[in-house]
């Protein structure tokens, strides 16, 4: 009997421990680590490109670290809730989120979303204006997109795919400088996240179509989604190679280096997309590399 009840003890102990450990992991899961990772890259990309492309001029390396800390919280916040709003979808296009939205709770869910989103605009009191008002319109638009936006088919995949040009965007306000290559993140950020918005749709079309959602490619016939999006598709090849083209109008002179560069590390990614045509999944992926090339293609300006 003693041994039975110290045993219930032990484990009454270690329970909420484990309980801990089991939102955490929930938690960090859910958060997308690989896309929050690209947005740290992109944020750091643009701070250090402004740093060795600007004359006298030293980074505010506290201010920036605290403006990407708060960055990272809203966007993990925005993951989380969207996660809650899609539990019963992604039961069908992806059991596996599914599964961890169900050992984290939903209270549990909304209460980390509240206190993320809450930490982040603390932070950013101690930021410039412009970067307040910036994240707390980030917060709005995510939690707009989280209930209604995805229902509305184009109208949030432009709102998501404007957050991502932001996290270059906010580096040049805060830093009040800009070059050619750090301007250049912007559009391809948006552009790039735009289309890979319009993927994810057509890979999510199975759970959409059951639980009501109607995004873009259940809303036209198969031939035309397919039209569109293949001109998108080659559009941002175009994209790509527009800062090489403006940069020959403006200054008359070839960026070789980055030519050189955004070949292998972003059109090659983009065609090997096409040729594996219909599978959302691998597109989406290759457009992931892509992005990832396009920011160190910019470091050859």
């Amino acid at each position: 009997m003693g041994s039975s009840s110290a045993h219930w003890h032990l484990s009454a102990r270690v329970s909420p421990l484990r309980r801990v450990l089991r939102h955490a992991e929930a938690l960090g899961r859910l958060a997308r680590p690989v896309n929050l990772l690209l947005i740290t890259a992109t944020s750091l990309s643009a701070q250090l490109l402004l740093w060795s492309k600007t004359e006298r001029y030293y980074p505010p390396w506290t201010e920036w670290s605290w403006m990407l800390l708060s960055t990272l919280l809203i966007a993990a916040g925005g993951y989380w809730l969207n996660d809650l709003y899609d539990q019963l979808i992604d039961r069908i296009n992806r059991p596996t989120r599914a599964m961890w939205v169900a050992r984290a709770g939903q209270r549990f869910l909304l209460t980390a979303t509240s206190a993320a989103w809450l930490l982040g605009v603390i932070i950013a009191l101690n930021l410039p204006l412009r970067i307040l008002i910036l994240h707390i319109g980030a917060i709005l638009v995510l939690a707009w997109y989280a209930r209604f936006g995805k229902r509305t088919g184009l109208l949030g995949n432009a709102a998501v795919a404007t957050l991502t040009g932001m996290v270059p965007w906010e580096v040049i306000l805060l830093s009040e400088r800009t070059t050619y290559a750090t301007a250049w993140m912007v559009p391809l950020a948006i552009g790039f996240n735009f289309v890979r918005e319009l993927v994810k749709d057509a890979e999510d079309l199975p759970g959409d179509q059951t639980y009501g959602v109607r995004s873009l490619p259940g809303r036209i016939s198969t031939s035309a989604w397919s039209r569109l999006l293949y001109a998108l598709w080659i559009a941002l090849i175009g994209l790509a190679l527009m800062p090489a083209g403006l940069y020959y109008v403006v200054w008359d002179k070839l960026p070789i280096p980055f030519i050189t560069a955004i070949l292998p590390t972003t059109i090659l990614p983009l065609l090997w997309g096409l040729s594996e045509w219909g599978d959302y999944r691998f597109m989406s992926l290759t457009l992931k590399f892509a992005m990832v090339g396009g920011l160190i293609a910019l470091w050859t300006f």
